[in-house]
């Protein structure tokens, strides 16, 4: 009899804090195909709680650690500082209340799945 190789485990998401700051930003230059603005719910770290991306046609995708898929949807690292981010060419941030991405976050899940 073969023994088939062990399976390795995957780590688990980071471990998050509660929400600290709040983003949104532009990229100037995304495709049709590319999310093109940003919103962010952040920890105190700025590891990304919550996403949104909406696309140039309108359609929004929101994410977190609860999604099936997070490993291939969530910032594989944590969100620089907006001044740093806006150092950057074709790139606009900056901060927002959480009442904003709330707003944001509830449209996204509003909105049907494409």
């Amino acid at each position: 009899m073969t023994r088939s190789p062990a399976k390795s485990e995957l780590p688990g998401p980071p471990q998050l804090g509660p929400p600290a700051s709040y983003f949104y930003g532009v990229w100037i230059d995304a495709t049709e195909d590319e999310p093109r603005e940003y919103y962010d719910e952040l920890d105190a770290s700025r590891w990304s709680i919550r996403c949104v991306r909406k696309y140039r046609d309108g359609r929004y995708e929101a994410y977190s650690y609860a999604s099936e898929n997070w490993r291939d949807v969530m910032p594989e690292a944590s969100i620089p500082l907006l001044a740093d981010i806006n150092a950057q060419e074709n790139v606009s941030v900056k901060e927002i209340s959480k009442a904003e991405f709330d707003a944001v976050w509830d449209q996204a899940n509003r909105s049907p799945a494409t």
